[in-house]
């Protein structure tokens, strides 16, 4: 009896043991550890503003203006488009020896922006015509002993047009073609620098075949005087201008 109760008693021994040796080798679970998120760059790019579609008058007028200042379309402004009926044929600009048709013209009145200059140009529907109107100089030479009758208009956007009453002759052209870049920079000067200034340089009156030379300067400035040499130097440069439109 003796020998069965130490046989059972080794029997529970060795069932305890080996439970606890397999509980001391069980690995413990670890909880798996997740992977720091990482932001996802969102790939849709920042709206960008489309460019201004021009209608065609528009269109016409930068590309007449590009090309009289000799810069990019890129560099210019439709600041405002306006329908006008204009009063004749000359888009009501009148200009001395220049005759007009009198009939009422449909048209658009456009304003450019370019090198911090405004200016303007009026257009029929189609822009088939298209004049400036944004005058910065005129001068007229009439009288003497030859009979001069010559009229000169040159405006800020670099067109200079010449009138005779002679042979109703009427050139245009664009002071890009007929001025120097040293030209063009003195005239930049005068702009930036002059208001209006009105000359006469007409020979004295009640002299025989007297002679009458005006010119008026309307710049961007302030001064409305110049100097003797100056005044001088914008009278020889009228006249210099007027000559090669001559040519």
């Amino acid at each position: 009896m003796r020998r069965v109760l130490l046989v059972f008693a080794l029997f529970i021994l060795l069932l305890t043991a080996c439970a606890a040796e397999a509980g001391a080798t069980e690995e413990p679970s670890v909880p798996e550890t997740e992977e720091p998120s990482v932001p996802i760059e969102s790939t849709t790019e920042a709206p960008t503003e489309s460019p201004v579609e021009l209608t065609p008058v528009e269109d016409a007028v930068v590309t007449q203006l590009s090309e009289s200042l000799d810069i990019s379309p890129g560099d210019i402004t439709v600041v405002s488009t306006e329908e006008v009926d204009w009063p004749n044929g000359c888009l009501g600009i009148q200009m001395e020896g220049l005759m007009c048709t009198q009939a009422i013209v449909p048209g658009f009145r456009v304003i450019l922006e370019a090198n911090g200059r405004e200016v303007e140009y009026r257009t029929d529907e189609d822009a088939t015509q298209i004049r400036p109107a944004t005058v910065l100089m005129t001068w007229r030479r009439e009288g003497g002993i030859a009979g001069f009758c010559d009229h000169l208009t040159v405006y800020l956007s670099g067109e200079a047009y010449k009138t005779s009453c002679k042979n109703d002759e009427f050139t245009e052209e664009q002071l890009t073609s007929l001025l120097s870049k040293a030209e063009i920079s003195k005239l930049g000067e005068w702009i930036e620098t002059y208001g209006d200034v009105n000359l006469d340089a007409s020979d004295p009156k009640g002299v025989s075949d007297r002679m009458v030379v005006m010119l008026e300067f309307m710049g961007l400035g302030n001064q409305e005087a110049a100097s003797a040499a100056n005044e001088q130097e914008l009278l020889d440069f009228a006249q210099s201008l007027h000559q090669e439109l001559s040519k």
